[in-house]
């Protein structure tokens, strides 16, 4: 085996007989078992799931194929959040402004809320999603809706310290909205 100045070495894996009669070594049955399960089509990987997991990385091309196959815009994610996510805030979590322009485009409600009320808009600032945000807001996201526990987006980022977010969205419910960047 290798180590310091001495050369890898694979003579130290054990032959083992493999069912046609030949022997496989260790690494190349590992090999094999890695290469049968990239192969493999991840039976977990739904149209819904490439949909909040292509909003989660940005890949619009994966959103627009996810749709393509039946994703519904609007659904609720419940594999990490017992609140429930939806693509939307996925990309606003995530600070993801193209995929927040495309989901718009194809349908997805700006004002959707999560079962604690939580919208994008909200979500953008519990995370400091400044771009998320500017997107939202310019798409018309109403920086005064109040979560369940009466919390607007605004507030939101204020108790999480995103205090440039604050005060844009502080302006946004005085009527002073953003650009999309």
């Amino acid at each position: 085996m290798g180590g310091p100045g001495k050369p890898w070495s694979t003579t130290h894996l054990r032959r083992q007989p493999s069912p046609s009669g030949g022997c496989l070594t260790v690494m190349t049955r590992l090999q094999l078992a890695l290469a049968l399960t990239l192969a493999s089509p991840c039976v977990a990987q739904t149209p819904q799931t490439r949909l909040w997991d292509g909003a989660i990385s940005g890949d619009t091309a994966a959103l627009a194929a996810a749709l393509k196959d039946g994703a519904r815009i609007d659904s609720l994610d419940f594999r990490s959040s017992q609140n429930g996510r939806r693509a939307l805030n996925w990309a606003a979590i995530n600070n993801r402004p193209d995929a927040i322009r495309f989901l718009l485009a194809h349908g997805a409600h700006i004002e959707a809320t999560n079962r604690t009320g939580f919208t994008a808009l909200h979500h953008a600032a519990e995370f400091g999603s400044l771009d998320a945000a500017r997107v939202l807001l310019a798409a018309g996201a109403d920086p005064k809706h109040t979560n369940a526990e009466g919390v607007t987006p605004a507030a939101r980022a204020l108790q999480e310290g995103f205090t440039e977010l604050a005060n844009m969205l502080l302006a946004a419910e005085r009527g002073v909205r953003p650009k999309d960047p």
